[in-house]
């Protein structure tokens, strides 16, 4: 299956293709695409937290916290050892990206019959 995108609208389309899997909510997701708009490295500094607060319309930075928490327990972003935000790899695919292929592995149940 091709899927059609440009470069605008790439790592929407990207995000939201794993979406199944990162299980984020749409304003989750929102936050996360303007976080990468944003600075494609350091994930949540102070100036991410006020562009993406100011793009998505909130009253004050601190609404934005919650974002930013549900973010890191679903592990789309973690603290370095330096205490810097990073985000996952799986939501910063290496550039350039012109295809993805999904595997899927299927375990074989064992079933056991008594006698």
């Amino acid at each position: 299956m091709n899927i059609k995108t440009n470069n605008k609208k790439f790592r929407r389309t990207y995000l939201e293709l794993l979406n199944g899997i990162l299980k984020l909510t749409p304003r989750e997701l929102d936050s996360l695409i303007l976080f990468l708009e944003y600075d494609k490295e350091i994930a949540c500094s102070m100036g991410a937290r006020k562009f993406v607060s100011q793009e998505m319309n909130f009253k004050n930075v601190s609404v934005l916290n919650n974002y930013v928490k549900s973010l890191k327990d679903k592990q789309i972003i973690y603290k370095d050892q330096d205490g810097i935000y990073r985000y996952n790899h799986i939501v910063k695919p290496s550039e350039p990206l012109n295809h993805i292929t999904f595997q899927f592995i299927f375990k074989e149940a064992v079933v056991s019959s008594a006698v």
